[in-house]
């Protein structure tokens, strides 16, 4: 019986260590410096909201990995988003106005 036991216990360890190591990779927005998609870059990957610097608005570019996203013209995600990420957008080498980006996780 000990020995069912402790091999439950090492297969659901086994189990949570492979779950941790898997790289967990989710949709993200790259916004340049410039000019175009040049120089600088900031990548803003997390879920929720994120303000965009403002040194970095001369191109951008959203990878999507599952998660959808938009893009607001105020600081802090607020009042109604201006643009909708369902899809990745390839690089987009001009200038934009948005103040935040939302990614729903």
């Amino acid at each position: 019986m000990e020995t069912k036991r402790l091999a439950y216990v090492m297969f659901v360890l086994v189990c949570l260590f492979l779950a941790m190591a898997q790289p967990s990779e989710g949709s993200y927005f790259t916004a340049w410096a410039g000019p175009g998609c040049n120089n600088h870059a900031a990548r803003y990957s997390k879920c929720g909201c994120s303000n965009i610097g403002n040194n970095v608005h001369a191109g951008y570019e959203f990878v999507y990995q599952g998660q959808t996203a938009s893009a607001y013209n105020t600081a802090n995600c607020k009042g109604v988003a201006q643009t909708r990420f369902s899809g990745s957008v390839n690089q987009a080498c001009s200038g934009f106005g948005w103040k935040s980006f939302f990614i729903q996780c």
